[in-house]
């Protein structure tokens, strides 16, 4: 088998290629800022679900560039995990305290955040939402991938490693999460209207993202089902917790894993086979085009209401294929 890492310089040129041909040029730091925003330039406040996930981390990075390549002061906050609603309306509060001129959030909640989203455009601070939604129509347009159809592709593909019947479980994160209720709608649809009858979904839980949570529920899943044949896991915490409980029980020949996202954990898994294949979303766009379109709003141009940044199946048979590859490290590694 080929080695990921003896490809990286390849994989960063054509990132750079990739990166040019779209006009995302530059590279910069990204501080927080804690003080009123007194400086001349722009000041754009993004707020994501979280920080440890190299998801995250990849959103930040796009955010980043875009700053840089626009001469705007840029601040990154998230809070600790994903279930932590009330932090993250903090930061949003926050944000309006100190006068940021926009901000781009990743709301952990459809909800929940509309009272603070509705207070921003009221003072004049124009929200972009991305990887999620609001049912706020104050926000001024979303990013990100099309999870309902991204289910379905995954569910789609997990039939077929079941050989179109058995049952399955689901393992998402937050509950009333948009991102999750549509990634979880997608592939129940799927299932539904397709494997009537043939693929049955045993249950569904939440692990608030915590790998170790998944795995606790993974392992409760394979022991009420000794005949369970597949565990999608809606993000990387779900499907890296699936795949360790099914490799910690053998059972890499029994039980397929598809997961959401992608992280050196869950590729490593995917080469050994603990994960069967995975929906491989592009973060960094959402960073980068969030805060690319906001400042377009505050040049007063018109934007789109929806950008799709799309989402690929990845799996063992074009897991070294040089777009694939583009996906997985579009910032390089350490070491290379």
């Amino acid at each position: 088998m080929k080695n990921c890492r003896t490809k990286r310089n390849k994989i960063k040129r054509l990132l750079l290629a990739g990166v040019l041909s779209m006009g995302l040029i530059g590279m910069a730091g990204c501080g927080q800022t804690e003080a009123e925003n007194t400086e001349d330039r722009r000041y754009i406040a993004v707020i994501c679900k979280g920080s440890q996930h190299e998801f995250w981390k990849t959103v930040e990075q796009g955010a980043r560039d875009a700053g840089e390549e626009l001469n705007i002061k840029i601040s990154f906050e998230a809070p600790e995990d994903e279930s932590q609603i009330d932090k993250q309306i903090d930061m949003v509060e926050k944000a309006i305290r100190n006068k940021a001129d926009a901000i781009v959030l990743a709301p952990l909640d459809t909800d929940k955040l509309n009272a603070s989203i509705d207070k921003a455009v009221r003072q004049g601070i124009p929200v972009l939402t991305f990887d999620s939604d609001v049912t706020t129509e104050a926000r001024v347009a979303t990013i990100g991938t099309d999870n309902r159809s991204a289910g379905a592709i995954a569910a789609r593909n997990a039939a077929e490693l079941m050989g179109g019947s058995g049952k399955a479980a689901i393992i998402s994160y937050v509950e009333g999460a948009q991102t999750a209720i549509e990634r979880n709608e997608g592939f129940c649809d799927e299932i539904e209207s397709t494997y009537r009858g043939k693929i049955e979904i045993v249950g569904l839980t939440y692990c608030n993202g915590d790998v170790e949570t998944a795995k606790e529920q993974a392992l409760d899943f394979l022991d009420k089902y000794p005949d369970l044949k597949c565990i999608y896991g809606a993000n990387e915490g779900s499907a890296v917790g699936a795949a360790e409980a099914v490799a910690e029980r053998k059972l890499e020949d029994k039980v397929s894993v598809i997961g959401f996202d992608s992280s050196d954990a869950e590729i490593s898994y995917l080469e050994s086979g603990a994960i069967d294949g995975m929906m491989v979303q592009n973060p960094y766009n959402m960073g980068y085009l969030g805060v690319r379109n906001v400042n377009k709003v505050l040049d007063g141009r018109d934007i789109e209401d929806k950008f799709n940044t799309g989402a690929a199946y990845v799996n063992r048979d074009n897991l070294y294929d040089e777009y694939t590859q583009w996906l997985l490290y579009p910032l390089g590694n350490a070491g290379d």
